[in-house]
């Protein structure tokens, strides 16, 4: 036994050394992480010595009973006794690293401490005018499909890389020099083309304008800078997660996320995490800043994050922190069965740029789906600051078909909208796109998701903007209830003008009254074919000279 033991150590030291270097848990108690190691880790072992002990002591009972006519009794006895107590030990052991995480996880779960988990993030109630007023050289319309394009298509044209490096599908969205962009790195491509590549590292990344799509392959040898080494896609020590963990061995962190300064440096930043427990109330911590070219890394405490780095608070966290925010705050009962008050997110989140910092941007709806969004809210990825705008109006999804609706004789497809602030309006703005083409680009009102304007691709957005505001009919979306009027009226004549892209029917009534209505889909048979005689149930506001036709009926 002990002569093979000689061989069975060594050999299990290996094991755990790779299996920590493959797995890469980190030593800290709260994350499950460093369980899996122990079970997976040592568990083998201690079921091997319970194993092991449960045959010895079963051969060691035989040779008690021999012992008795040996007079043996004494040390038959003290072997035994020894066995028993390893046989303890690997049962305590085994059941602690199993069953301690479980039940710390349980104990501490939503279904207990609701208030807590609804309160992981502050959100703070404001007015609709928080949102600045939209700016075009600010808004990031080209979303990532189409920054995956673009990317591809610059790459394909670097004849001498494109054989030895991919484009990674990452594209961080970020604020660069007052704009918006998305950024990417370059990976290897293949075992075979790093070990080529290794000396050099990876020589570029790609930026993606997400304003106009111009896009660039920047070079970091034109920086000054040299080649990346430390990345994702790299092997053995030089791969970025390795090499953060090595660094810091009891952080918690998660994936990595690409961005650059506004000097054009790279760098890799991971959100580090704590939970309550074990694996339960994931909260952000602080992040980890890698330079990928020198493989340094800085830890940051969550409040004091450099200011050009944008993305600390990922989305997936921070959907699943606003959907608690909305669901717990009367109990986790409440949530599941009577589910008064009960809001969740949209199907869906998008991105906003203010004050050089990107916000995460979702609709608030009832856990009831409906057609219709409760407010919107924000979040600031770097700081976890909060805003919810109590703007009652149509959801996401429904703004995505009343566009796709505007021009379904070319069936073009919506992405999901960004929401801007149009001379105090809150509209959706969204690109429509042919087999992952942008063809159009509309504006839907987020009140009223009829209220349709597009354009075609090649138009300015200050085009757009005119003619949604047309369409709106009024600088200010929220129109008294009280100045609604209604009416029949027999149409005498009709004139049909297009004014900055909006097509407008002026229509005289018998009455000789003038209303005036923008085109708009839904509209579109009653407007189409309208001739004289036709009798209209309309809703109306006066301006006293042309009227201005709401509703159709």
């Amino acid at each position: 036994m002990k002569k093979y033991s000689l061989y069975l150590i060594p050999l299990y030291i290996l094991y755990l050394g790779i299996y920590y270097y493959v797995a890469l848990p980190p030593f800290n108690w709260h994350a499950p992480e460093f369980w899996r190691f122990l079970i997976f880790g040592f568990g083998p072992l201690l079921i091997i010595l319970l194993l092991s002990s449960l045959t010895i002591r079963g051969i060691q009972g035989a040779r008690d009973f021999g012992s008795m006519f040996h007079r043996n009794v004494v040390n038959a006895g003290e072997d035994n006794k020894k066995w028993k107590t390893i046989t303890r030990v690997c049962l305590v052991a085994i059941a602690v690293i199993i069953l301690f995480p479980c039940v710390m996880y349980g104990i501490n779960v939503k279904v207990f401490h609701a208030k807590e988990y609804a309160n992981r993030i502050n959100i703070k109630n404001v007015e609709f005018s928080e949102v600045p007023e939209v700016d075009f050289t600010k808004t990031p319309i080209i979303d990532r499909d189409s920054s995956i394009r673009l990317g591809d298509k610059v790459m394909g044209n670097m004849t001498e890389w494109v054989s030895q490096f991919d484009v990674s599908q990452e594209y961080t969205q970020i604020s660069y020099k007052d704009s918006v962009y998305r950024v990417t790195p370059l990976t290897y491509n293949g075992i075979i083309k790093y070990f080529k590549n290794r000396g050099n590292g990876i020589p570029a990344y790609i930026t993606v304008d997400s304003t106009n799509g111009k896009t660039e392959l920047v070079k970091l040898k034109d920086l000054g800078l040299g080649g990346m080494k430390y990345v994702p896609s790299a092997m053995f020590n030089e791969n970025l997660m390795r090499k953060i963990r090595f660094q810091h061995p009891t952080e918690i962190f998660g994936s990595p996320s690409f961005e650059i300064d506004e000097q054009g440096h790279p760098w890799y930043i991971c959100s580090t995490y704590t939970y309550k427990g074990v694996g339960a109330k994931k909260q952000v911590t602080g992040a980890i800043f890698l330079d990928p070219i020198t493989g340094e890394s800085t830890k940051y405490e969550a409040g004091n994050i450099p200011s050009w780095a944008d993305r600390v608070f990922p989305e997936s966290l921070l959907v699943q922190e606003l959907d608690d925010n909305g669901s717990l705050q009367d109990g986790f009962i409440n949530s599941v069965f009577g589910q008064k008050g009960v809001t969740v997110t949209s199907e869906g989140y998008n991105y906003l740029e203010k004050d050089g910092d990107i916000w995460l941007y979702s609709g608030i709806t009832s856990v009831n789906s409906d057609e219709s969004n409760l407010g919107f809210v924000l979040v600031n990825m770097r700081t976890h600051e909060a805003m919810k705008i109590a703007t009652a109006g149509a959801n996401e999804t429904s703004a995505m078909k009343s566009a796709e609706a505007e021009v379904k004789n070319y069936g073009y497809q919506s992405t999901f909208p960004l929401l801007i602030n149009l001379n105090g309006n809150p509209v959706y703005l969204m690109s429509l796109k042919d087999n992952g083409l942008i063809k159009m680009y509309a504006m839907v009102s987020a009140i009223d998701y009829q209220k349709v304007a597009t354009i075609s691709s090649d138009e300015s957005f200050e085009s757009l903007a005119k003619s949604m505001l047309n369409v709106l009919g009024s600088s200010n979306e929220n129109i008294n209830p009280d100045q609604l009027k209604e009416a029949d009226i027999t149409v005498s004549a009709v004139e049909k003008v297009n004014l900055e892209g909006t097509t407008w029917y002026y229509i005289e009534s018998e009455s000789k009254d003038i209303f005036k209505v923008a085109f708009q889909s839904r509209y579109e048979d009653t407007l189409v074919f309208l001739k004289k005689g036709d009798v209209l149930h309309i809703s109306y506001v006066d301006n006293e000279g042309i009227k201005q036709i709401k509703g159709i009926e």
